[in-house]
């Protein structure tokens, strides 16, 4: 009988030492909260808006979590369910603009001229980023930006591999062109090239 209590006290340990949803969760989901912002953010353009995707994405992902296969990319799951998010909120967007016509509103608005860089900033960056169209923006974003792969972009965006790689040629493309302006603008690079 005593040998009946190591078994009993081991299979014990075993159902507790498993974690919880919750624990899982916490530990599997959360460390992307901050990605998933950064990102909602560049997507959709606005603080506000970017913390209810964020918000809306973390209580998806919480109701199905236990969906979720462990071990399975959770980063790709989470962009998955954001993107997803994104295009149902620009859909309620659409159909009920808000206009804003507060002083932060002007201040934010109102272009105040700037000093002229000897370098590109990352704000012209992230500026010539968000100038992209949507579809472009996003697969920029998933592949250069948060490192996926073609194949988890276009699972994410629910779009074939050959799209992915298409807008992603033509948004880089873009994206350069962009920036030579900026940059030209600047007078960065403005000198041609003389052949001797």
């Amino acid at each position: 009988m005593s040998s009946d209590l190591p078994v009993a006290s081991q299979g014990f340990q075993a159902r507790t030492s498993t974690p919880s949803l919750a624990e899982r969760f916490e530990a599997e989901a959360m460390p992307y909260l901050q990605d998933i912002y950064r990102s909602a953010a560049r997507v959709v353009g606005d603080a506000s808006r970017a913390e209810d995707v964020c918000q809306e994405v973390y209580l998806q992902a919480w109701k199905s979590f236990d969906r979720f296969q462990a071990g399975t990319n959770c980063k790709a799951w989470l962009y998955k369910i954001l993107f997803h998010c994104v295009n149902h909120q620009r859909r309620k967007w659409f159909r009920f603009p808000v206009l804003k016509e507060t002083e932060e509103f002007l201040e934010a608005n109102l272009v105040a001229p700037e000093p002229i860089p000897d370098q590109l900033s990352d704000g012209d960056i992230l500026n010539a980023l968000d100038r992209l169209p949507a579809d472009f923006k996003a697969v920029v974003l998933l592949v250069d930006v948060e490192e996926f792969s073609y194949k988890e972009a276009g699972e994410i965006l629910r779009t074939p591999i050959g799209t992915v790689m298409s807008r992603l040629s033509r948004g880089r493309k873009a994206l350069k062109d962009q920036l030579a302006e900026v940059a030209r603008s600047y007078g960065i690079g403005g000198t041609e090239r003389r052949e001797s």
